[in-house]
């Protein structure tokens, strides 16, 4: 049976390590650009929803889903949340890419109508 060569074996240990950010493993090659992302669609979000709603906080309280933005009425009462996690990071992608974040992030609004 043939080895592997070492260069081979050192290319694949580094393709498939993983690397945590926040509550999901992140594929390493990929942790760079997808920590961009999720700032530059946080930071779009936040402006988005604090024109139109009056509290809007960044949180970290459940450790399974990670970070969300959380919108809240003028009593404190929480509206809904919009969790930082690679499913809706690769849906706000797509979304950004047609300019129409604005669009994706509404259905969030959904829930409490």
């Amino acid at each position: 049976m043939a080895r592997k060569s070492p260069k081979k074996q050192a290319k694949r240990q580094k393709e498939e390590a993983m690397v945590q950010v926040d509550a999901f493993l992140i594929p390493a090659p990929q942790v760079e650009m997808y920590q961009t992302l999720r700032e530059a669609v946080a930071s779009e979000a936040i402006e988005y929803w604090q024109a139109k709603y009056p509290i809007v906080n960044r949180i970290t309280d459940d450790p399974e889903e990670g970070e969300a933005i959380q919108v809240k009425d003028q009593t404190g009462q929480e509206l809904f949340r919009f969790y930082l996690n690679p499913f809706n990071m690769s849906q706000a992608q797509k979304a950004r890419d047609r300019d129409q974040l604005d669009k994706f992030l509404i259905k969030f609004e959904e829930v409490i109508d």
